[in-house]
């Protein structure tokens, strides 16, 4: 991975939030299908995104570990992004994490809590996890869609140094556990981006070996609370990066 300095860094930036600002992409031009998840997954992304190096996710995770003190430390197996793919940090991009860890009853999801406990509940978790770099929380909204038996997390993260962005995440349940898809983007750019995102996230294909399969068993299981706003707090530890980054320059 290409090292920066601290002026080149914010000149890459200010190009890419330039471009961005100028010719955000359309859910028009989702038409590249990619694999992802060793072929067992695929989604679709806009032909003029790169796919992220395993380096610059390696990095995200390392980096957020360290300056968090533990506290956040999430594995990314993929991201995307219009922009210079080397780039430690740069948005949109979207980020994709699989986590293995045993399949999960979808009664889990059916009854949530009020929105107004998850927003509590959650941000306390938040501010755990990312300690004195984030300036607030807001979730907006949780909803389990039934459907494609995911659990659709919307929130916006105020980060003291870089100001708000806006974050949709989708875990979906697998066979294995979850495959969720966060989606990032500066506040200023989240309106034009919601459509992109929405149809990157609702093109998500699995194949047979982890597509979820639902059981009548599923519908009446324990239902932990940790559970419910753990996308939203996973989602966080990505953005925290550029803080971390800036804050260590100064």
């Amino acid at each position: 991975m290409v090292s920066l300095d601290m002026t080149s860094f914010v000149r890459l930036i200010t190009a890419v939030a330039v471009v961005l600002a100028t010719t955000s992409p359309t859910s028009a031009e989702l038409s590249r299908r990619v694999l992802v998840y060793g072929g067992r997954a695929s989604l679709e992304v806009p032909t003029s995104w790169w796919e992220i190096p395993e380096a610059v996710l390696e990095f995200h995770s390392l980096r957020t570990a360290e300056f968090s003190g533990g506290r956040s430390a999430e594995i990314y197996q993929h991201g995307f992004r219009p922009g210079d793919p080397h780039l430690e940090f740069a948005l949109p991009q979207v980020l994709i994490q699989v986590r293995e860890s045993g399949r999960l009853e979808y009664g889990k999801f059916l009854h949530l809590p009020p929105l107004e406990a998850l927003q509590r509940e959650g941000g306390e978790r938040l501010f755990e996890r990312a300690g004195p770099l984030l300036a607030g929380v807001e979730l907006e909204n949780v909803v389990f869609d039934r459907e494609t038996f995911s659990l659709r997390v919307s929130s916006i993260l105020d980060l003291k140094l870089e100001g708000k962005a806006k974050v949709e995440s989708a875990s979906f349940l697998t066979e294995r556990g979850l495959f969720t898809v966060h989606c990032y983007a500066h506040i200023s750019n989240a309106e034009a981006m919601a459509p992109v995102f929405a149809a990157i996230i609702d093109s998500v294909l699995f194949d047979d070996g982890v597509a979820y399969r639902a059981r009548l068993s599923d519908r009446w299981p324990p239902t932990p609370a940790s559970i419910m706003y753990g996308a939203a707090a996973l989602a966080a530890a990505i953005l925290l990066v550029l803080a971390i980054r800036r804050r260590g320059d100064r």
